[in-house]
Parts: C-alpha cells; structure tokens; sequence
C-alpha cells in the first residue's frame, strides 16, 4: 500500500515539475520576445533621431548657401573648398550614422535633390502640360488646368459635372495640387500615364521655371529644347569624365540675352528657355539613419525651402 502511495506521489510531482517547466519556458519566452521588442523599439528612436540630424544638417547648409546658381553636385549649398560632397553629408554619431542622398537610375547622388528641376503642375501651360503628357492627352492636360484653375479652358476637359457623374462622384477642387499623387484624381488619369510622369513633376516652385543646371533631359524636350541642344547642355553639366555630381561639373551661367545670343540654337528653343533659370529655392532632403550592430533603419523624405522656418512636406518610412 506504501509502495503505491509513494508512487502516486512520484507521478504528481512530476506532473508538478513538467507544468513548472513548461511555464519557465513560456515565461523566459514572453521576456525574451519584451526585451527583444524594446530593443528594436530603441534602435528604432535612435535611428530616428539621426536621420532628424541628417535633416537638420542639411537645412543648416541650405540657409547658408549664397550662390547665384544650384547644380546637381552643389544643390542648395555652398561646397567648402576642403570638403567632398560625401563628406558633408554623411557623419558618424554616437551609437549610429546618417547619410542625405538620393537614387537616380542606378546611381547614388549625395546631398539634396532640386525640386526645380521638375515641371510644376501648379504653374506648366497647357502646351507644356501636353508635352509632358505626350500627343493623344490634351483632354487630360485641360482637365489639369480645370482641376487647379477657378474657369474652365476653351479646349475641353473635365468639369464639375463630370466628377459628379463619376462613382462615387466627387467636387472638382479649382486650386493648386497639394502633392503630385492629387494628379490621380484627375478625370482620365491613368495610373501608368502617371507612372510615367510622377519622376518629372513637382507642386513646389513659385514660378514654375525650371532649373536648367539640373533638369532631366526628359523634362528639358518637353519644355521645348531640342534633342542637340539637351545633349550639349548635359555634357556641360557632366564635364570631361562624363558623371553628373563630380568635382569637374559645369554649368550654365546665365540665361541672360546676352548669353543666349552666344548659343547656336532655333527661335522655338529661344522662346522655350523661358522656362528656364539657373537657381532654385525648393529642395528634396532625404535622411537615412541607421544604427551600429543593428539592421534597424529609418528614412525620412521632406522637402524644404530656402529661408523658410516650416517644411513644405514631412515623412518618414
């Protein structure tokens, strides 16, 4: 009879060390899944804050910069002689780094992008607007124009009644476009015709002109320069190695009659270099903060303009 209550006891207290252990685990488990997850919370903050400090070291170069020109390489900022590009933008922290930068076709550009460089489809004409948008969209650059203008333009497009009649209906704005992804609410607007303008568009620029120091040369034919004059422009730009943002680039000096009057170039290209300038005052920032001994990384994308407290637009990713 002992024999079987001592056994029954040892059975139990088994039973009893199993739930134990099986509860040391599920316990070990959820703290190490907390302290996992508070640290991924706090390599997350840090990460944030240097990429904020990438931010800030670029608008501080952006409020100091006194050029009369922007180029790619130097983009809202006056380069220090002693300095390389990389340099300035990129720097160590305590516990990580930041890096301001930018990707275009495969390569990384440092420092800021111009906004200017793009078309703004608060301020293009209509024969602009078709230009970008290729023959076969003149409705949908009329409806652009009715979208952000107060009256309707003679050559057609989209009107109020149109948005009405659509499912589900919806009020045609008649004011700026406040980002560029506004565009898809545009009647006819198609998500691959945006697709193929987004890179080429912009909804900063108080003038609407173009830099011509930075533009693509998608954006330089539509604004009606011809396909000689883009190449000559860009191989100024790019100087003798061929790369854009390198220490040999050049530029154009100035749009003035003066200098124009040196250039070899059609009265349709002299009429349209009147979208042009040399100098822009909008510029993207990109920050990237990352964090030593750790994948976490943040980026944030905002767009700044020169001698303006308030950013024009903030995200982070």
């Amino acid at each position: 009879m002992a024999t079987k209550k001592n056994g029954a006891i040892l059975i139990t207290t088994l039973w009893i060390l199993a739930i134990l252990s099986v509860l040391t685990v599920g316990v070990g488990f959820r703290v190490s899944i907390e302290a996992r997850l508070s640290k991924y919370n706090m390599d997350r903050l840090k990460a944030e804050y240097c990429a904020k400090a990438g931010i800030l070291k670029a608008r501080e170069m952006l409020s100091r910069n006194s050029k009369a020109y922007d180029s790619i390489r130097e983009c809202g900022i006056t380069l220090p002689a002693d300095k390389d590009i990389r340099s300035v933008f990129t720097e160590r922290l305590r516990d990580g780094a930041f890096e301001v930068s930018y990707d275009e076709e495969g390569v990384n550009y440092y420092g800021m992008m111009d906004e200017e460089r793009k078309i703004n489809v608060n301020k293009a004409d209509q024969p602009l607007l078709v230009s970008l948008l290729g023959k076969g969209n003149e409705d949908v650059a009329a409806s652009i124009m009715n979208w952000r203008g107060g009256a309707r333009m003679p050559g057609g497009g989209a009107w109020d009644d149109d948005y009405k009649s659509l499912t589900p209906p919806y009020e045609c704005k008649h004011a700026d476009f406040s980002c560029i992804e506004e565009l898809m609410l545009v009647k006819d607007m198609t998500p691959e015709l945006f697709e193929s303008i987004k890179d080429y568009i912009t909804v900063y620029g108080d003038d609407g002109k173009v830099n011509i120091n930075t533009a693509t040369k998608r954006v330089m034919l539509a604004c009606g320069l011809g396909e000689n004059l883009v190449t000559n422009i860009i191989n100024i730009r790019n100087g003798s190695d061929k790369k854009a943002g390198t220490k040999d680039d050049g530029l154009v000096q100035g749009i003035t009659p003066e200098e124009v009057e040196k250039w070899d170039i059609t009265t349709d290209e002299r009429n349209a270099l009147n979208y042009f300038t040399t100098k822009s005052n909008y510029f993207r920032i990109e920050s990237k903060g990352m964090i030593d001994k750790s994948r976490i990384s943040v980026k944030i994308v905002c767009v700044a303009k020169k001698g303006d407290k308030q950013l024009k637009y903030y995200r982070e990713y």
